[in-house]
């Protein structure tokens, strides 16, 4: 079943999720977001309830259609503690808990958190997610975290729904494996895509013209980078939330990719 997607820029819950806050305005924030998508994990955590992440978005979309993609195999232990375990006997524990949380008989994505563990091949992990698809549990599968080796070893046992991995607007350190995910059809997830401290002076004059944030323009150009491409905005605060989302709808030129290419070149 391919993924369609309502909208390209999804809002991740990791910030809202690790570190106690205010859950009444957190709610406020993920609903007025208005994103089609939500990204979440077991292992966005709080240290006195290792579910929070998944609860957080379970109510936020109670009663809506937005689709909700969480990753398993991955979750906190302590304050500074994460595990990792992606035996079949693990995976399907964790997708079981996260059915009731969110209440239902089939979870829309789920991921494999991480694949690169020394002693559990990633085609345990993919073995698993396939039975519990099969079963009717998983919609779609996922894979996070992954390299190109490791996508091609996955796809070798099952077909692979969608894949997230950290790229950031000025660094693009995944073009090898959005590539990949072109070659194959395969819709590409970019989390943490503002995470970088390099000038984009570029975008940054076009951003002041237009009165929008830089941030939203980087966004954009990430969007526009590939068709297969979306972005998770990490975004905790209303207004900041709101700008991600308005990214996949800020007009784009042959202006604004020449000043985004300048700006790539400066960090080559």
């Amino acid at each position: 079943m391919m993924l369609e997607l309502a909208g390209r820029v999804a809002l991740g819950l990791a910030g809202f999720s690790m570190t106690p806050r205010d859950r009444t305005a957190d709610l406020a924030t993920i609903r007025a977001a208005g994103a089609t998508i939500l990204d979440t994990a077991r292992a966005y955590a709080q240290v006195d309830n290792p579910l929070y992440g998944e609860e957080l978005a379970a109510e936020a979309v109670d009663g809506t259609s937005v689709i909700v993609g969480t990753k398993g195999g991955h979750s906190r232990i302590n304050a500074d503690t994460w595990d990792a375990d992606i035996s079949a006997a693990r995976i399907r524990a964790d997708v079981e808990s996260s059915l009731r949380v969110f209440g239902r008989e089939q979870l829309d994505l789920y991921y494999l958190h991480r694949v690169d563990l020394a002693d559990q091949p990633v085609e345990e992990g993919v073995a698993a997610l396939t039975s519990l698809r099969d079963e009717g549990k998983l919609a779609r599968i996922g894979l996070s975290n992954v390299t190109v080796a490791e996508l091609d070893r996955a796809t070798a046992v099952a077909r692979v729904d969608a894949v997230q991995n950290r790229h950031t607007a000025m660094g693009r350190e995944a073009d090898d494996v959005v590539a990949w995910c072109e070659a194959n059809e395969v819709p590409f997830f970019a989390y943490s895509p503002l995470r970088s401290a390099i000038p984009a002076p570029h975008l940054a004059a076009i951003a002041a013209n237009r009165g929008v944030s830089l941030q939203r323009l980087q966004l954009s150009a990430l969007l526009h980078s590939s068709p297969v491409v979306s972005v998770i905005s990490g975004a905790t605060r209303p207004q900041t939330a709101l700008d991600s989302i308005a990214a996949e709808r800020e007009p784009w030129s042959a202006e604004l990719q020449t000043a985004y290419e300048a700006d790539l070149e400066t960090v080559q």
